[in-house]
């Protein structure tokens, strides 16, 4: 059997390590597409060399808008999708690499496998929303993380989440010291105004605050007066994040993949978003959407959490495993 994973953005470099791995290990014919989404230096190539990951193949989409990334990224992964002619195309997440390989591996009449199915935050003016949802119509296969996530779609396979089983593997040792990590990046958050009322807010929280700024959000910051308390940095490779998340007292943040993640970490973590996916971690304290409130600094600097492995394992088989022989199954 032959599988063709694609992806292109940081999240997705992480979520397939494990199934990099275990495809290996039990040698399967398993090869990766690179679409170069979000490609810089730091945001990707440092991550892939740090998880240690082999590409197949880098494409390099025409990029003057989102539009032409779509319509080129979707000629080149035809090319490429018709030269290799996998028995399955598998999708990681919400991204428009994501939509463009559903899409075209549906038109050529390949089996899709959507991993991280099912996920909704319930507001279709979100892109990610739509290509969430998009991908799992036109999916065979349907790879939940969660049990949310199988009760929004009705149907699918509970697989557990990828990047809980490398975190597993990884096991990093929890600390709480006395600062607090900050990512920024959706395109609902990254304008002037919107970055001045969160480092106004950063500012009232009486701890130092490591921001951790994506290459989309750093010319905005050019323009704004940044709070003594918060430390500029530039993006780290995977290592250094776990670390980091292993260590800090608290998180801000606008990531769906380091809200997932809170609960791991035994961090409590404020989500910069009006609406979110991961509904457990809400519902069982890891998580509180961000209201530039006094309440919201009183509960993210208590610290009354234990970790929990939320969305790992599905009985004594890992999400690689369930995935791998769901795939089969299928095929037989």
């Amino acid at each position: 059997m032959k599988i063709l994973s694609i992806i292109g953005t940081r999240p997705q470099y992480i979520k397939i390590k494990p199934f990099y791995d275990y495809c290996n290990i039990n040698n399967i014919d398993h090869k990766i597409i690179d679409t170069l989404q979000h490609y810089s230096k730091n945001v990707s190539k440092d991550i892939i060399d740090d998880l240690e990951i082999r590409i197949s193949y880098s494409i390099d989409p025409v990029v003057t808008s989102e539009i032409s990334f779509i319509c080129d990224c979707m000629k080149k992964l035809e090319k490429i999708i018709k030269k290799e002619n996998p028995d399955y195309v598998l999708v990681y997440g919400d991204t428009n690499s994501t939509f463009c390989a559903s899409l075209v591996s549906y038109k050529m009449g390949i089996p899709v496998a959507h991993i991280e199915a099912g996920l909704r935050c319930g507001n279709n003016k979100i892109p990610e929303e739509i290509n969430r949802i998009f991908s799992d119509t036109v999916s065979n296969l349907k790879f939940c993380p969660s049990r949310q996530s199988i009760k929004n779609l009705k149907e699918g396979v509970y697989s557990g989440d990828l990047e809980y089983e490398l975190l597993n593997k990884i096991n990093p040792k929890i600390n709480y010291l006395d600062y607090g990590i900050m990512t920024i990046h959706r395109q609902s958050n990254v304008n002037i105004g919107r970055l001045e009322k969160i480092l106004s807010f950063c500012e009232k929280i009486p701890r130092n605050i490591k921001f951790y700024v994506h290459h989309r959000t750093r010319p905005i910051l050019e323009n704004i007066q940044v709070p003594k308390n918060i430390v500029l940095k530039d993006p780290c490779n995977y290592s250094t994040m776990v670390s980091e998340m292993s260590s800090c007292a608290f998180i801000i943040t606008d990531s769906g993949g380091i809200q997932k993640t809170a609960p791991f970490f035994g961090k409590k973590s404020l989500i910069v978003r009006d609406k979110i996916e991961w509904k457990e971690t809400e519902k069982f304290g890891y998580v509180k959407k961000c209201t530039f409130s006094e309440k919201n600094i009183q509960w993210l600097l208590t610290n009354d959490l234990k970790r929990d492995k939320l969305f790992y394992m599905n009985g004594n088989k890992t999400p690689s495993e369930i995935i791998y022989n769901k795939i089969m199954d299928s095929i037989e």
